[in-house]
């Protein structure tokens, strides 16, 4: 990955006090400059006729518009989860052009509604590659991430409760990185990267206009390298040495009457390493259909989060979410009461 650039706030000289052995204490290392990234994720999509097709931005602001009748290089369905939302269906697809002035790799997986396929959401990410950059150089790719359906169209808001709260559980995904500091001996100044999936948990307090969560609290964050980014991140890339699985990320932000957030609250929690700074973006979207009981079924968003820990070692979890409340993803079963 390419190296974060150290900005050295201060520097420590050496303490007069040596360690066992005779030798000195090595140096404080400096706290580094985080730069978290907001990430983009709204785009047009369409889902008509089992066609999708995504606007695709490019680092020049140009659009190109890719499709899985003209564009797809592969799909899939049978190794996805099964959908959370009862009576739903699911797709996944590898996507791509050729064009002279540019490469394109787009991953992307649609659900939608049996019985309305015009309710359907869509996510995913994409690589737009300069002129001559081989397909496994995606460092040299404009990177891009989305979520989007109908449910999140800014020109119709949700209807937001103006009281009471409501919980949100979900899948959320996307590219972990590591360069490790000198505690890590050989490993020292080098880095890994792989995939990562989770379960995102939110909570909404319609009073304060507040929305609170968590990944890696419920379960612990997972590694599932090829799941999305194959064929770069194949399934043959090996765990990193630092796993992601310890690590706790807390968010926390205000949501406009639109339904829309978007905050650098962020916090990242280790048992066994010291965090020395974290820092990161994340912003999102509530859905504007309701669940059973009038809250928005769904949040959906994208996030970039980086912390520092005391050896020098750096972290990033790059990636998008979705969570729906309880009531959503329980099945009608049309009981109207309990039997005796």
């Amino acid at each position: 990955m390419k190296r974060l650039v150290f900005v050295i706030l201060f520097f420590l000289s050496l303490s007069a006090g040596c360690s066992v052995g005779g030798r000195p204490d090595p140096p404080p290392v400096p706290i580094p400059t985080l730069t978290p990234e907001p990430q983009p994720f709204r785009t047009r999509t369409t889902f008509v006729d089992n066609v999708l097709s995504v606007d695709v931005r490019s680092h020049d602001d140009r659009t190109r518009t890719l499709d899985t009748r003209r564009h797809r290089d592969g799909s899939w369905g049978l190794y996805l989860p099964r959908p959370l939302q009862p009576n739903h269906s699911s797709r996944e697809s590898i996507l791509s052009e050729n064009h002279y002035d540019h490469r394109i790799m787009l991953y992307t997986v649609v659900s939608w509604n049996d019985a309305d396929p015009a309710d359907y959401l869509a996510a995913g990410w994409w690589l737009v590659y300069p002129p001559g950059a081989p397909i496994w150089a995606f460092e040299a790719a404009t990177r891009g991430v989305f979520i989007d359906g109908p449910e999140l169209d800014p020109s119709t808001p949700p209807d937001l409760p103006v009281t009471g709260t409501a919980t949100y559980f979900g899948g959320a995904g996307g590219l972990y990185t590591y360069e490790y500091g000198r505690d890590w001996d050989e490993l020292a100044d080098t880095s890994d990267y792989t995939e990562f999936v989770g379960i995102m948990a939110l909570t909404a307090d319609f009073d304060q206009s507040r929305l609170t969560g968590c990944l890696g609290c419920l379960e612990p964050i997972e590694t599932d390298p090829g799941r999305h980014l194959y064929p770069i991140v194949t399934w043959r890339t090996p765990d990193p040495a630092a796993s992601p699985a310890d690590y706790d990320l807390y968010f926390a932000a205000s949501f406009d009457g639109t339904g829309a957030f978007e905050d650098t609250a962020i916090t990242v929690t280790h048992p066994e390493r010291t965090i020395t700074r974290s820092a990161g973006t994340w912003r999102g979207q509530f859905s504007n259909i309701s669940d059973v009981d009038g809250n928005p079924r769904r949040v959906v968003g994208s996030t970039d989060v980086h912390f520092a820990e005391a050896d020098g070692s750096i972290g990033r979890f790059t990636g998008i979410f979705d969570a729906l409340t309880p009531a959503t993803l329980t099945p009608d079963d049309g009981n109207t009461g309990n039997a005796d």
